[in-house]
């Protein structure tokens, strides 16, 4: 382990320890306390041993030390005693899936809790998703329940995925959040109020992300839903068919995407100046670039030249990794476009940007 990992690590552990030590204080002093209750969940389920934060601070990252920390119990629920007062209530958890981790994140769709003396704040539960640069913040008891069948039989392990309506895309990273289908085809997705499109799919592998493989599986172009707080929407059974493979390989090579209102072009480059091949380009609609993409590039060649497709017009901060997503590994390479000092490119409906060059490092 890194000598910086293991710093890390420690100055949680104290954290931790500090923020035990407060909720002790607060708690033995019971008719001065309140209480927050409810249940963490992830794609509907239990979200056993997820930690539940408190944050007497709001922030976009809720980030720093939390006032308190409790786990969640194996059913997902918990309840923590506080001194009286407002508070961002924050569940996170990691889930190791095969040789991936994956971070789910999810806080109270009604931030801040106004906790009271003597007095129990129910019902405060956290619809946990995995975490990307859009901030979607799901509300449970709000989003669609339905099925997926394929030649007529339950689709087991078809992947369910919810777009923003005004994405203008229903391929590629810009879906907010996913779930899998169970042994009976059938699946539920929280979402919150707004407009989305529901759209399933057997890619062929086991990941949600990349690109369709021939033995994949379509349910098209998805049912469009409008959702109002607490409405959970039955979309009924969406029907998977086989692919066209010729569609399938124009998109494979444009990072999964067809349809575009705007295009960019370029080279990626090894610090060394030799071409960058084996590397996705990736635009972000957050400027940190950090989570989920909006959209993304096809693996580069042997010659580092990228295309990029974009379903939507804008703004977007564009970076270059070896992989398609998790934390950035040993020997990943690694980059950002350097062109403007916040590495962003601003794009019109169907304008072409071309030249584009972003250099990328070898991570150790």
């Amino acid at each position: 382990m890194r000598k910086a990992e293991r710093k890390r690590i420690r100055g949680k552990a104290a954290a931790l320890a500090a923020c035990a030590l407060l909720l002790a204080s607060a708690t033995g002093c019971s008719s001065k306390t309140g209480a927050v209750e409810g249940k963490a969940t992830i794609a509907g389920t239990p979200a056993g041993g997820a930690e539940i934060q408190f944050f007497v601070k709001a922030g976009a990252e809720r980030t720093g030390t939390p006032f308190a920390v409790a786990a969640a119990g194996n059913d997902g629920a918990y309840r923590v005693a506080l001194p009286p007062g407002p508070y961002y209530v924050v569940g996170r958890k990691t889930v190791r899936e095969g040789t991936r981790d994956r971070a789910y994140k999810g806080e109270y769709s009604r931030n801040p809790v106004s906790v009271g003396a003597g007095r129990t704040a129910s019902g405060i539960d956290l619809a946990l998703s995995e975490m990307s640069a859009a901030g979607f913040v799901p509300q449970e008891g709000t989003g669609v329940i339905g099925s997926v069948r394929s030649g007529g039989k339950p689709a087991r392990d078809a992947f369910v995925y919810a777009y923003p309506a005004e994405a203008g895309t229903v391929r590629g990273p810009a879906y907010v959040v996913f779930t899998r289908t169970d042994g009976l085809g059938r699946f539920r997705l929280v979402l919150r109020e707004g407009s989305f499109v529901i759209v399933a799919r057997r890619k062929g592998s086991g990941d949600e992300t990349g690109a369709m493989q021939p033995a994949g599986e379509s349910g098209g172009e998805g049912e469009r839903v409008a959702l109002k707080t607490g409405t959970m929407k039955d979309v009924g059974a969406i029907s998977l068919r086989p692919l066209e493979e010729g569609k399938r390989r124009r998109r494979a090579e444009a990072g999964g995407q067809e349809k575009e209102e705007a295009e960019i072009r370029g080279t990626v480059v090894r610090d060394d100046g030799s071409p960058g091949a084996g590397v996705h380009v990736m635009a972000y609609s957050d400027r940190r670039m950090i989570g989920r993409p909006f959209a993304i590039s096809g693996k580069t060649g042997g010659s580092g030249a990228f295309l990029l497709r974009l379903p939507k017009a804008g703004k977007f901060y564009l970076g270059a990794r070896s992989e398609r997503g998790g934390p950035v590994s040993p020997g990943e390479w690694v980059g950002t476009f350097d062109g403007t000092a916040d590495h962003s490119v601003e794009i019109s409906k169907g304008e072409r940007k071309d030249g584009l060059r972003i250099k990328v490092s070898e991570k150790w």
